[in-house]
């Protein structure tokens, strides 16, 4: 499977720009490497991460919807399956969720974060999905380090997703406490997984006095090696072939 991370250079609250940049990121890599099998946007896509009521109630919307829809056509154009995240509309509020379409543009999965907080709703379950011969299951940011979101992964998974939208406090992105200490720690969690597991963040562009979401990628085998990344504080994709 060739699987693309596209840690998309985000503007909160900027529909237009974010799918602009996703889709013409995603043909690009498209053209470049003949084909993808997979290609995972960050949390949140098109949005960034958002945690006012009045910016969950203004963006929240059902899946499918229109965002589902254009992810559609853009999975139908490129022959690939898609991972993207929005703020779902749910009758119990507003969820922070993670939808998988097929190469058909048709959903094959909808997850919502485990681990989030108010005014978010929780997910309740963590269900898997087969992505032809890859059984996948994705964990959105902190669902990562969560003991109740692991305690529910599904046996027998190949492969794990983690799409993200996560700041340090204070400097961010910071290279330095990246290579110092957070990258060893993300990667000790994907050991404790146990599954070879994929992860790409945002790299936000917020408005003043918001923390931004820190870019980068990898993916890492199920002890928690590093087996490739795109450099913490950028934007560059990463497309990586995974085995069997």
């Amino acid at each position: 499977m060739r699987l693309a991370l596209v840690p998309l250079r985000t503007h909160p609250r900027d529909l237009r720009t974010n799918a602009q940049n996703a889709f013409a990121v995603a043909r690009r890599i498209h053209r470049e490497h003949d084909a993808l099998d997979l290609i995972v946007f960050p949390e949140t896509t098109l949005t960034g991460y958002l945690y006012e009521t009045k910016d969950l109630n203004r963006f929240a919307e059902p899946v499918p919807g229109p965002t589902t829809a254009r992810f559609a056509g853009l999975a139908r154009s490129l022959e690939s399956h898609i991972l993207f995240g929005l703020i779902e509309a749910t009758p119990e509020g507003p969820a922070n969720t993670a939808v998988l379409l097929d190469r058909s543009g048709d959903l094959l999965l909808r997850q919502r974060k485990l681990s989030e907080s108010s005014p978010y709703v929780r997910g309740s379950e963590l269900v898997p999905a087969n992505l032809e011969e890859t059984r996948l299951a994705v964990l959105t940011c902190g669902d990562l380090f969560s003991e109740r979101a692991l305690a529910l992964l599904p046996e027998e998974l190949d492969l794990v997703l983690v799409p993200m939208a996560r700041a340090f406090d204070g400097r961010s992105p910071d290279p330095e406490r990246w290579l110092r200490e957070e990258r060893a720690t993300y990667l000790e969690a994907v050991g404790n997984v146990g599954v070879t597991t994929a992860i790409v963040n945002a790299l936000e562009k917020p408005a003043a006095g918001e923390p931004p979401s820190f870019g980068g990628a990898l993916v890492a085998d199920p002890r928690g090696e590093l087996l490739a990344e795109s450099p913490h504080g950028t934007d560059r994709p990463l497309v990586f072939d995974l085995e069997g």
